[in-house]
């Protein structure tokens, strides 16, 4: 038996040298921990809900709203109410109603929209599962931006800045970086109103090629950001197309 073992060492000792011993060792791009570091972006649903006071609607619709906001975290869907009409209405979201719906006839109340009109938009009454199906079809959606914004105020003035990327492997054109601001007022139905439309700031990106980045900052001045409670949304938008996609959003705290 030890015979047959020495021999068999022998004939090992003989393959290496001829064959070689080296074991294989995996690239540094292989094996365990392939793929860390790279940051996952999920898509964002921003859902804008035009209403206006007196609206049955609209006093329907908006505890719905409220009810599904309490469902969904910020990082995932971000609400906002523009009051097409009467009090609290503004220019900019009269602009902004006007842009997406050029028809007047369309325009009624209430209008909901799932990051512009990428998901089929909701006019009138409706009920709380077919609005959280359009915010779950959206936010199946993989995410082709990025956003990384920060806030900094003082007593008067309140700057967000920040980055978008292209994170998709295409490239992007006619962008726009807008913004918006809101508050709850306290009333039933006013739980984000949009008190402000960055759109005298807004940036316009022409193309954005896969991989790259643009910076961006937008200067608020007279108010109290953190005084007055105030939220803020940053969105990227798709003003080319027919659906005026909103690629992506972010929460300003």
């Amino acid at each position: 038996m030890k015979k047959l073992l020495l021999i068999l060492t022998v004939i090992g000792l003989i393959i290496c040298l001829f064959v070689g011993c080296n074991t294989t060792v995996p690239a540094e791009s292989e094996g365990e921990g392939e793929g860390e570091g790279e940051e996952e972006v999920s898509r964002v649903v921003m859902v804008e809900v035009f209403t206006k006071e007196g609206c049955a609607n609209c006093a329907i619709v908006e505890p719905i709203i409220e009810q599904l906001a309490g469902e969904y975290t910020r990082s995932e869907v971000i609400f906002v109410e523009e009051r097409a009409y009467g009090i609290y209405s503004l220019d900019e979201i009269r602009d902004r109603y006007n842009w997406y719906l050029p028809n007047s006839a369309d325009r009624g109340t209430p209008n909901i929209l799932f990051n512009g009109f990428n998901t089929t938009h909701i006019h009138g009454s409706s009920t709380y599962y077919a609005i959280k199906l359009r915010i779950n079809t959206e936010l199946n959606k993989d995410a082709n931006i990025s956003i990384n914004a920060t806030r900094s105020s003082d007593s008067t003035t309140t700057t967000i800045s920040g980055t978008i990327k292209n994170i998709g492997s295409t490239a992007l054109y006619n962008l726009v970086i807008n913004g918006m601001k809101y508050r709850n007022l306290g009333q039933t139905g006013l739980k984000y109103c949009v008190t402000d439309i960055f759109t005298e700031q807004q940036k316009t990106i022409t193309s954005l090629e896969s991989g790259d980045s643009y910076n961006f900052s937008f200067t608020l001045e007279g108010f109290d950001w953190d005084a007055n409670n105030f939220h803020g949304v940053i969105f990227v938008q798709d003003t080319d197309s027919s659906k005026k996609e909103i690629l992506q959003a972010s929460y300003i705290d």
